[in-house]
């Protein structure tokens, strides 16, 4: 039997339409999925690239924490009540700028890891000017110390005096070989 070059040329068409139809059919139901998870892998590189990245940055990030952590001042682990020394310093800070601090109330003792936060609610009178000044020398002190929150009103009609309250937040941390002095 002899296969002619027209029944090779149709046979072979044939196989290649076949083929083709078997191939679409078993890829067409996987182009969904293959592009899902195309998706799927960009979103996983792109998170993979940004934990790199905070990786990185931990060195950063402690150093700095411990740069931090020596502007703090340090009590004894023993102390029973820090809050005398920090309202003393408070008092100090205020009186150099003529700030009238007539009544604080330290708060509990919050203890956050080796970080302690006490807040401080003062209760205040002077000017506008040694408000201002009060409250940049605070600020100069690092982390030591965060107003937390402020109430300001006025002291009469036109006195330029100043009334009200705050609450100041102090950080500090303990240890057992510490003297209660600036860090």
């Amino acid at each position: 039997m002899k296969i002619s070059d027209r029944e090779l040329v149709l046979g072979m068409a044939t196989m290649a339409c076949v083929l083709f139809g078997g191939t679409w059919f078993v890829i067409n139901g996987k182009v969904a999925e293959w592009k899902s998870q195309k998706t799927e892998i960009y979103r996983l590189r792109e998170q993979i690239s940004r934990h790199q990245a905070a990786i990185r940055m931990q060195d950063d990030w402690l150093d700095e924490l411990q740069e931090l952590e020596q502007e703090l001042r340090v009590f004894d682990l023993d102390q029973r009540s820090v809050s005398p020394e920090l309202m003393k310093t408070i008092d100090l800070i205020a009186a150099k700028h003529a700030l009238n601090i007539s009544k604080t109330n330290p708060q509990k003792e919050q203890p956050t890891g080796d970080l302690f936060e006490l807040g401080i609610n003062c209760t205040w009178q002077g000017d506008l000017e040694s408000v201002v000044g009060f409250l940049t020398e605070l600020q100069q002190q690092g982390v030591r110390y965060n107003v937390r929150n402020l109430n300001i009103k006025p002291v009469g009609n036109n006195t330029g005096k100043l009334q009200g309250n705050m609450v100041i937040d102090c950080a500090f941390t303990r240890r057992a070989d510490a003297t209660g002095e600036d860090a």
